[in-house]
């Protein structure tokens, strides 16, 4: 929302009536934006972290299947999943929890060499702290709101003791007397009036609250979750054994075979 700061929004003195039906929420409390000034005194961590790691095999389908299974024994969900003889993937969220033990177990699946895993992190710390900044700006908007709705409260009141003083006192003369009744009706149609809109902006400050927690809860379950891929490959006996010979032992084999067959041809040959 263009004119939002990452600190959050100012909210208006005074909400237009006109707008009330409207979807409060979406008019006005945008996504926090990550805050660019955290302190370097904030050594707060809210890590949330992806792994992918890419597997070969002989098997796709089944290592695929054992893949969802240990995803589903950590209490994780599986959000993508596909299968076919060459190619497996399965996409997955889990509790952060269980992540250390998930990954020993999973690992496990296939031998190091047919493995390949990378884990990155983000510190959501900058959208804490843009969310915590909302939080007391709003409480203190509400603050403010329930001050100023109790100032018209006492306002009303005085002005409508007031009223009714001098009302009491002009009995008896009939044009003061509905000049007075006319200035009361008049307070008390502009209190009505102002009172709805005190009431409003409580309610506006009141669900802005109710926003930020929401946002704050979501953030948290997010960082108690851990996002990840796997990929499933198939391979072929020819690359495992590329994978378990370094490259200058396979010309050297092949020289070696090459030299024994022709020793065989010339021993074979020679003796027809």
């Amino acid at each position: 929302m263009e004119g939002n700061s990452s600190r959050g929004i100012t909210p208006p003195s005074v909400i237009d009536v006109s707008t009330m039906d409207a979807d409060v929420s979406k008019m006005y409390y945008p996504y926090p934006y990550p805050s660019p000034d955290v302190p370097i005194t904030d050594t707060r961590e809210f890590l949330k972290i992806y792994y992918n790691a890419s597997m070969r095999t002989r098997d796709v389908p089944g290592l695929t299947r054992r893949v969802e299974t240990t995803v589903r024994g950590y209490d994780g969900r599986i959000d993508q999943q596909s299968s076919s003889p060459k190619y497996g993937y399965v996409s997955f969220v889990l509790p952060q929890s269980k992540y250390d033990a998930f990954r020993a177990e999973l690992e496990d699946l296939v031998n190091s060499k047919f493995l390949n895993v990378n884990i990155s992190s983000q510190n959501l710390l900058s959208q804490k702290v843009s969310i915590e900044e909302q939080q007391k700006q709003a409480e203190t908007t509400l603050a403010d709101y329930k001050t100023a709705r109790q100032k018209i409260v006492n306002t009303h009141a005085s002005a409508v003791q007031t009223l009714q003083s001098k009302i009491d006192a002009a009995e008896g003369k009939s044009d003061e007397l509905a000049l007075l009744n006319e200035q009361l009706a008049n307070e008390n149609a502009l209190y009505a009036r102002r009172l709805d809109n005190a009431d409003r902006n409580i309610k506006y400050a009141q669900d802005w609250i109710k926003a930020v927690q929401t946002q704050d809860q979501t953030l948290l379950a997010n960082v108690a979750t851990v996002s990840g891929t796997i990929s499933i490959q198939w391979i072929s006996f020819w690359e495992i054994v590329q994978l378990y010979l370094p490259n200058y032992w396979i010309p050297t084999i092949f020289t070696v075979l090459a030299f024994l067959s022709f020793l065989w041809d010339r021993r074979r040959f020679g003796t027809v």
